[in-house]
């Protein structure tokens, strides 16, 4: 096969390049196998040369080299023009994903030929021993139609939304592999700035650093300091100009990182959900993110944005599960409907929905409580009333049993058998819920308050609908509901609550208050919430 093995048979089927293995190339045998598939703890790009003693994907330690041979740079330089070539490749399919997916739209691939063709006789000469200016012609030529083929992606790109690269990446079935993650995070970094180029960017970058978890949170892979030499490294093989001032460095590039962490502890300390909202802590975020602008390139500031999108994006996840161990799913989206959802996702580059997040499991976090502490004393007397009571079993045993003569006889001997503490308190209970009973069903209504309090009439085809009596009193209608309520669903009590908010400017009230006939709490509603009890 030619051109580059048709590019790695057209990058393992679309699947983008996992585990690909080169077998040759020509006699010479001149392509290495692969790098091993870049997966959680080594991003290392597979052009990218082995340093020193550094362990290969074989497990052998490859001594370093005495003197860098002629070879070994046309081979390095080989392998550079074959990654630049298959990054474009990666990009390209992924492009056409998301312009077919989630665009809508009829993708315009480019005809990417004439790169191949280019790559095919750049790989050709460069084992030729005399050829320096045909080498150079055809580097020439490789280089004019890569940035081409770039410069093609790019204007395809300028219409692509942030959130439909960041859905696709995230649902896309086989998963993108690590190095089209790489492929990806090379294209946009070299791209000319720009607010979306960035978003993308962020968005990637985090993805490809971090791993998700079973409870919808995420995690790094790597420390700080570590992550920071992978994306140095990355930088130097993509030859990534700074974007940034590099005088800026000492002065801007720190405090811009430790901003980072300011926010992810912000997001971290929250008591409830409410207070981040309450604070706009998501547009601040986003806002931030913005103004940096190019600054956000410079490696400790791309990597300290990584982590805060982590912590943020769990903050976020944790605070919805404590609120879902406070109220409902239907109440949960109802209280956030109006959350602009897609500027929380852009802020923390990744896509965080009420939706998704309310339909996964819940997880709660599990209290280990010790035991009592017991002293010996307290065994002492749990084994003598433990003696106690086989003494009383032995005794019972030795009686003679005598049959109750009469059935009237049995059933005294029964209820005295009964422990008297136990009988008293049923008699109690028993009673207490008979008062209350007829309480509540025949002299609530007249033992009601009646100062300041208005009787509204059932006259209103709203308040007659399920309501037995209606009165108001310090803005609040107190209504207390008839059968009616009781077969009604949870949507349509939530519909009837909101139709008696309605009324409330004519009839001279702002919340709802609704109880049963029992005297329990059915409803309450405002402008701000609405709850409703289910049995």
């Amino acid at each position: 096969m030619n051109v580059f093995e048709d590019l790695l048979t057209d990058l393992k089927e679309d699947h983008l390049l996992e585990d690909t293995v080169l077998d040759g190339h020509g006699e010479d045998a001149a392509f290495e196998p692969a790098a091993a598939p870049v997966v959680e703890h080594d991003i290392t790009p597979a052009s990218a040369p082995q340093p020193e003693g550094v362990l290969v994907a074989h497990n052998e330690e490859v001594p370093p080299p005495a003197q860098k041979s002629t070879k070994d740079g046309r081979e390095f330089f080989k392998k550079r023009a074959v990654a630049e070539v298959s990054s474009l490749q990666m990009v390209e399919h992924v492009l056409t994903g998301v312009e077919r997916e989630y665009m809508k739209v009829k993708p315009h691939a480019f005809d990417d030929l004439k790169a191949k063709l280019a790559l095919n006789k750049f790989l050709k000469i460069a084992d030729q021993e005399d050829a320096s200016d045909e080498q150079k012609s055809a580097e020439f030529d490789l280089m004019q139609e890569t940035e081409a083929w770039c410069t093609a992606l790019a204007q395809r790109d300028t219409k692509i939304y942030v959130s439909s690269l960041r859905q696709y990446c995230e649902n896309t079935k086989p998963s993108l592999s690590s190095q089209a993650l790489l492929a990806l995070c090379r294209f946009y970094r070299n791209l000319p700035y720009s607010e979306v180029t960035r978003a993308k960017y962020d968005f990637l970058l985090t993805r490809l650093f971090t791993r998700p978890k079973e409870d919808e949170t995420r995690i790094c892979l790597f420390k700080r300091d570590e992550a920071l030499k992978h994306l140095e490294n990355l930088y130097k093989d993509w030859s990534s100009v700074p974007l940034y001032a590099v005088d800026d460095d000492d002065s801007k590039v720190m405090l811009t990182a430790l901003s980072f962490d300011d926010l992810a502890q912000e997001s971290e300390s929250a008591s409830s959900f409410d207070q981040l909202i309450e604070s706009d802590f998501f547009s601040r975020l986003r806002m931030f993110k913005e103004s940096i602008a190019e600054l956000f390139f410079a490696p400790q500031v791309a990597i300290a944005a990584v982590e805060g999108n982590v912590r943020i994006g769990n903050a976020y996840v944790k605070l919805i599960a404590a609120e879902r161990r406070k109220m409902d799913a239907d109440s949960i989206h109802a209280k956030y409907v109006s959350l602009d959802q897609e500027s929380v996702s852009d802020a923390t580059a990744r896509t965080l929905q009420l939706v998704d997040l309310l339909k996964a499991p819940s997880f709660d976090e599990v209290v280990y409580e010790p035991p009592p502490v017991r002293d010996h004393l307290d065994e002492v007397a749990d084994r003598n009333e433990g003696q106690a009571k086989r003494d009383r079993i032995l005794d019972d045993e030795d009686e003679p049993v005598k049959k109750p003569s009469s059935f009237i006889t049995r059933m005294t001997q029964n209820a005295f058998a009964v422990n008297k503490w136990l009988l008293t308190g049923s008699v109690i209970l028993v009673a207490a819920s008979i008062g209350i009973y007829v309480w509540a069903n025949y002299f609530v209504e007249d033992t009601a308050p009646t100062a300041g309090v208005n009787t509204v009439s059932q006259n209103n085809p709203v308040v007659h609908e399920h309501l037995k009596t209606a009165k108001v009193s310090n803005d609040i209608l107190y209504g207390l509901l008839d059968q009616t309520w009781d077969v009604l669903p949870k949507d349509k009590r939530v519909d009837y609550v909101e139709r008696l908010l309605a009324e409330g400017p004519d009839l001279g009230y702002t919340q709802v208050n609704l109880t049963t006939k029992e005297g329990k709490q059915a409803a309450y509603g405002s402008k701000e919430k609405i709850e409703v009890q289910m049995p």
